[in-house]
């Protein structure tokens, strides 16, 4: 296997649609809007019960759908609020849906997310990073949090623009990631990038042009993979700033793995070759 080659060193360097209400809002109660809350909210049953294990202080309220108690999972979710004293209120099918069509009867406000430990990347012997250079689907996100969470994953960086944040159907598809690996939005990508370089980090950008494939190589204990967007994969500045271009093999040229599953390629070669987790 090539390892990667000796760096010069280098001086440190110091949304989606919004949603329609589709049941009319009691009385005296005025029509939520997740995109005017400065919560985090999260929907599904597997997604809510991490967030209630990992960080039950930070959740302010949980929602139920009308008819909460037939369910057993539902009922099981209200348990855990009511013993971490979180306020649960029960709301029309409705109203759950300004968040999507994947709530499964439960959503909740958190007031907290994870953030990246800087020092900790910074002084690690090994670290795994993911820098998602314009991701615009929730699904894909969501999935890649989810795999990121799974495979080790200490951090994930996005762009501040074209690209989709933490909204609930992210955290719905992540099943419980969301609450694991922190995701940071950056003005500029290909600064972080320098700025992991001077910490030992070799970049890997994932596109058709590279020359080797994950396995060719040798990966360094801190690693970090790019991944473009969904249709125009990473943009020049980006694309520039990795050490190296890495393709994944496949039999048909001029289409390419969707950016989920690539990621998941990537990740699964780079803890072959680390022997974790």
């Amino acid at each position: 296997m090539r390892g990667p080659s000796k760096r010069p060193a280098k001086k440190q360097s110091s949304g989606s649609r919004r949603p329609v209400a589709t049941a009319q809002a009691p009385r005296g109660e005025r029509p939520h809007r997740p995109e005017r809350d400065k919560a985090r909210w999260v929907i599904g049953l597997h997604s809510c019960e991490e967030t209630l294990r990992i960080r039950p202080k930070a959740v302010r309220e949980l929602w139920l759908r009308e008819g909460w108690e037939s369910s057993a999972q539902l009922r099981a979710l209200e348990e855990t609020a009511r013993a971490a004293r979180i306020p649960v209120k029960t709301k029309a099918v409705g109203q759950l849906e300004t968040f999507g069509s994947g709530h499964q009867g439960a959503a909740l406000a958190c007031l907290e997310t994870p953030e990246v430990d800087w020092d900790k990347l910074q002084s690690a012997e090994a670290a795994r990073i993911l820098i998602l250079d314009g991701i615009e689907d929730p699904h894909n996100l969501g999935s890649i949090i989810r795999t990121a969470w799974l495979m080790g994953v200490d951090a994930i960086f996005t762009p501040a623009d074209r690209a989709v944040g933490l909204t609930p159907t992210v955290c719905k598809v992540a099943s419980g990631g969301a609450e694991h690996v922190p995701v940071e939005s950056a003005a500029n990508l290909a600064s972080v990038m320098e700025d992991l370089k001077t910490h030992d980090f070799w970049i890997y950008g994932l596109a058709e042009a590279g020359k080797s494939r994950p396995w060719d190589l040798k990966l360094g204990k801190k690693t970090a993979w790019v991944i473009g967007a969904e249709a125009g994969g990473m943009r020049k500045p980006v694309e520039r700033a990795c050490d190296e271009l890495v393709r994944l093999p496949q039999v048909e040229s001029g289409s390419s793995f969707n950016a989920a599953i690539a990621c998941a390629m990537a990740l699964a070669e780079t803890c072959r070759q680390s022997g974790t987790p």
